[in-house]
């Protein structure tokens, strides 16, 4: 079929304006859920990242059969050699005995906040057998930090639990 010379196709106003409705709509459902999706994605992330530093430091303990330390660190990208000061959220570094850094960590992004628990210190270090250096006389056998994301928490974050076996695991956490 063919139209009739001299007219043109398109939408009319009614068309369009029913489309950009049924679009504002779709949209208003998608972004909230597409923002929890965002967050819980950077908490995986983040949560994997210390993790692989964590794991990084055993396995490098158990190679050189010395003593590995990863420590939280505010410079540790921006000072040669980097100094295990500062917070977790500021970033890490796992150091060697001597205290060569290994691997560098930049400061967390997104607003997430890094907290240990009262049981751990900026440092832990891993021993030439894979274990921590967690006194066996301490009560908890295992030492915990926690990453949670920006507050208000539309998302759980994440309970990083060291061992004193050396074996990390990931919980989910409410955060405040």
């Amino acid at each position: 079929m063919t139209d009739a010379p001299g007219t043109t196709r398109g939408f009319t106003l009614i068309e369009l304006l029913v489309t950009l409705a049924v679009a504002a709509i779709l949209l208003t459902v998608a972004v909230p859920n597409y923002q929890m999706f965002v967050m819980n994605s950077r908490m995986a992330s983040q949560a994997n990242d210390l993790i692989t530093a964590f794991n990084m430091a055993r396995s490098e303990a158990v190679k050189r059969a010395a003593n590995v330390t990863v420590c939280a660190s505010s410079n540790s990208t921006t000072a040669n050699p980097p100094s295990c000061t500062g917070t977790w959220t500021q970033g890490w570094i796992v150091v060697d005995a001597a205290g060569n850094p290994i691997r560098r960590q930049q400061a967390l992004g997104g607003g997430s906040t890094l907290s240990p628990g009262t049981d751990v210190a900026s440092s832990i270090t891993f021993t030439s057998n894979g274990r921590t250096a967690i006194p066996i006389t301490s009560t908890p056998a295992s030492t915990t930090l926690t990453l949670c994301p920006p507050a208000p928490a539309s998302v759980q974050g994440r309970a990083i639990q060291i061992e004193r076996t050396g074996r990390t695991r990931v919980s989910p956490v409410a955060c405040p």
